[in-house]
């Protein structure tokens, strides 16, 4: 019995000291990545906003489910391995150069907005950059995305799975990271 008890009050010191050093870190982050790509922007485009084919080709995502169109804009559901489902939108779209995704719903652990930018790259290669604007509310979730996911990870996973689906050996590159304990504002881009 007193062993359990012990177990249990480090766990309950555990969880107490990752959501204090979380207090401790900004709620607000922008990081920017990019890849550069053998396809044109016009076909990098027809990848990206083929929402529904995003399981395909994007590792631990299960489903995607269309929703509604929000001010004629796309929003879908994506469904992850482990059922969690999230809702993104399309803000802003100018194909084959500018798109910006937001998530969207309420009550979540954090708000955020991508901005990916396209660039030609000679004939046939693409640059694109992503940019990403968190805010991060819960303390525990900014530990995890801190340390264990890292700022950028979410974009690189999803620039890597780009790139097979391209049958390119492109690697990411980190071009910035900028920390701040001011919230993200709205969702505006």
């Amino acid at each position: 019995m007193i062993a359990l008890l012990v177990v249990i009050g480090f766990l309950l010191l555990a969880v107490a000291a990752l959501v204090l050093l979380g207090m401790r870190l900004p709620k607000t982050h922008q990081a920017a990545s990019r890849i550069r790509l053998p396809a044109t922007p016009e076909r990098v485009w027809e990848i990206m906003t083929d929402f529904g084919n995003f399981p395909l080709w994007r590792p631990g995502l299960a489903a995607v489910e269309l929703a509604p169109d929000v001010d004629g804009l796309p929003s879908w559901n994506e469904v992850c391995a482990a059922g969690a489902r999230v809702r993104f939108r399309v803000l802003e779209a100018a194909p084959p150069r500018r798109l910006v995704t937001a998530l969207a719903g309420e009550h979540l652990p954090l708000r955020g907005v991508w901005v990916y930018e396209l660039e030609a790259d000679g004939e046939e290669g693409t640059v694109l950059t992503i940019t990403e604007r968190d805010s991060i509310f819960h303390p525990a979730f900014r530990f995890f995305v801190r340390y264990a996911l890292s700022y950028h990870g979410v974009m690189d996973v999803f620039l890597l799975a780009l790139a097979r689906v391209l049958d390119s050996p492109a690697k990411p590159e980190h071009l910035s990271l900028k920390l701040e304990d001011s919230d993200v504002g709205g969702v505006d881009a």
